[in-house]
């Protein structure tokens, strides 16, 4: 039968061999009553009789009811819920710009990784993706609820693995939007409502491709609403250490050092085209989370997954049932011994 299982089957083995056991101790009990009263009157009445049997007969089957209720009965389906959730790709700047420390020792990577890090916190229940852009751009990890993954990955990238020079903003956001589309209609069943996508862009705002703008128009036509989070000072220049904090700081051809600072003017144009909105790392994930909120979220329905639902409560109940009705009618016995008397 696989509509029907029991959860727990081996306390089955408790009917099988303590429900005989039961009924001749019943069986008995009713012999030794009948013996003695039988001691102090010629015969017992058959009404007496009746109600003894009718309490052995409550008691067995409430015991009967009780093992299968611990056996744990389980059929039907459990039924499908509809739930909500936000699709959100968070992209990381890891050009070697981003290994630049500004009005404190903190490198602009490790204060990213931060915030992201408190940002999962306030985006758990729904479904985020990790994406790492320089030169190019790589989705280290889809659309997943699995918050704890999302974390080792981020964790996995240190500054002695940040080697990337240059930054295509453009790029990151057409990866992102392409694989946003992509685990949004693969990756979900049952979906009642596409609800929107979000992309935050975790960078200091150097770009050099030429495109981001037209990019973040492109993916707000898909429903990509674009979120920048700077990461940086946008009024002082600082040079870029090497991956190897031994080797110095980075050079042009020319032996200059080569300056960077946050681009906060184009971040706040490409969020403002991708119909989101600009932050600085410094303001934290408050009102970003709030503007997420807005979003409207993927209506989608929770299947079963084919297990079953519960049902010993009603055995419970029904014992429960059969115990007090065996206690009424013994109290109505003794009550009725008493007006004899």
């Amino acid at each position: 039968m696989n509509w029907f299982r029991f959860g727990n089957p081996e306390f089955l083995f408790f009917l099988w061999v303590g429900l005989p056991i039961l009924i001749l101790l019943l069986l008995f009990g009713l012999h030794m009553k009948r013996k003695a009263m039988l001691l102090f009157q010629s015969n017992v009445r058959a009404t007496h009789l009746k109600r003894q049997k009718i309490q052995a007969v409550l008691l067995m089957l409430s015991y009967l009811f009780l093992v299968i209720a611990i056996a744990q009965p389980q059929w039907g389906a459990k039924p499908e819920t509809v739930a909500e959730r936000l699709d959100v790709m968070l992209a990381l700047d890891i050009s070697t710009s981003m290994l630049a420390t500004d009005n404190n020792a903190i490198r602009r990577l490790t204060r990213a990784k931060d915030v992201m890090s408190s940002l999962l916190e306030q985006l758990e229940g729904d479904r985020v993706g990790l994406l790492y852009f320089a030169e190019a751009s790589i989705v280290v990890c889809p659309l997943t609820s699995d918050v704890t993954m999302l974390r080792e990955f981020l964790a996995a990238m240190t500054p002695e693995t940040l080697v990337h020079s240059g930054t295509r903003i453009d790029n990151a956001i057409e990866i992102a939007t392409d694989r946003l589309i992509f685990d949004q209609s693969n990756l979900t069943t049952g979906t009642d409502s596409s609800g929107q996508k979000a992309l935050i862009l975790f960078t200091d705002g150097e770009d050099h491709g030429t495109d981001a703008i037209a990019a973040a128009k492109a993916a707000k036509r898909e429903g990509v609403h674009i979120y920048c989070v700077g990461i940086g000072n946008p009024d002082k220049p600082v040079p870029i250490p090497l991956p190897i904090e031994s080797a110095g700081y980075k050079r042009d051809i020319n032996g200059q050092l080569v300056l960077t600072a946050l681009d906060a003017d184009y971040l706040y144009e490409i969020a403002k085209v991708g119909n989101g909105n600009y932050y600085h790392v410094n303001e934290g994930t408050t009102q970003l989370t709030t503007d997420l909120a807005r979003l409207e979220k993927q209506k989608f329905r929770v299947r079963s997954d084919g297990e079953y639902q519960e049902r010993f409560q009603w055995f419970v109940g029904l014992a429960l049932i059969l115990l007090i009705g065996e206690l009424l009618i013994q109290k109505w016995i003794n009550r009725k011994r008493r007006n004899l008397s």
